[in-house]
């Protein structure tokens, strides 16, 4: 009789186990079920199916705008007892300029700046947006917010104002183009075109005479536009990209 009372209080204790650990084991998976699905990527930034494309002519014609564009922390360097960025650490490859990323600052605030996606996704999450379709937040095993991060800006009148020495004959200015992407309906271009609006990586040129087109401007940019500091920029009002919901 004890014996079967043994092997009773054994199955029932094994059976109140498997209970508990199933319970466990349950709440694990919905906690990261419901942690993957959150993001700490900024969802303000991201396209929305109401947003539209924002026409060329509508950038040039608001004055105040600043791009800002990151550096990677391991490339980061500061002036001497400063939090200044040192000009050195500024280093855009000349063939960037074909189409050189930055982000427009209004909704896009300058710590969002440090938000970024993994090298593996970013085929996923930074190829263009579709105008009407809505935009991507990448879960957090997909994305990173490093804090060390540098970054600069661009003022767009500045840019736009510039008259860059003619190079290969060519006489060339820099353009604004705005080329949203699945993660980040602020993401805009800088290219580089000529006296007759065409882009110079478009033009019968060889590779290598583009190439010093691009060192110019480049150099151009980062000695003569390129700021580490603003007072203030302007933004974009709603209704130029949003439609009324």
């Amino acid at each position: 009789m004890l014996k079967h009372w043994l092997i009773y209080l054994h199955q029932k204790a094994n059976m109140s186990l498997k209970i508990i650990l199933k319970i466990v084991l349950n709440a694990y998976l919905k906690y990261f079920k419901q942690r993957r699905s959150t993001s700490i990527y900024p969802k303000h930034i991201i396209p929305y199916p109401q947003y539209n494309l924002i026409e060329q002519t509508e950038m040039l014609s608001h004055s105040g705008l600043v791009l800002i564009r990151h550096v990677e922390s391991n490339e980061v360097c500061r002036i001497e007892n400063s939090n200044i960025l040192h000009p050195d650490c500024i280093k855009i490859q000349s063939d960037h300029l074909r189409d050189l990323s930055n982000n427009l600052l209004g909704v896009f605030k300058v710590g969002d700046i440090c938000y970024g996606i993994v090298k593996e996704h970013r085929q996923a999450y930074c190829s263009p947006w579709e105008c009407g379709s809505m935009g991507l937040a990448p879960t957090n095993d997909k994305c990173f917010k490093d804090i060390n991060r540098g970054y600069y800006f661009i003022p767009v009148n500045d840019l736009l104002k510039c008259y860059l020495p003619k190079v290969e004959e060519q006489q060339c200015h820099f353009m604004i183009f705005h080329t949203p992407t699945k993660c980040n309906f602020w993401h805009i271009s800088i290219r580089l075109l000529n006296d007759k609006n065409q882009e110079i990586s478009t033009i019968d040129l060889s590779p290598k005479k583009k190439h010093k087109i691009w060192k110019s401007a480049k150099d151009f940019l980062i000695q003569d536009i390129i700021t580490y500091d603003i007072e203030s920029y302007s933004e974009l009002p709603k209704y130029i990209y949003s439609k009324p919901l």
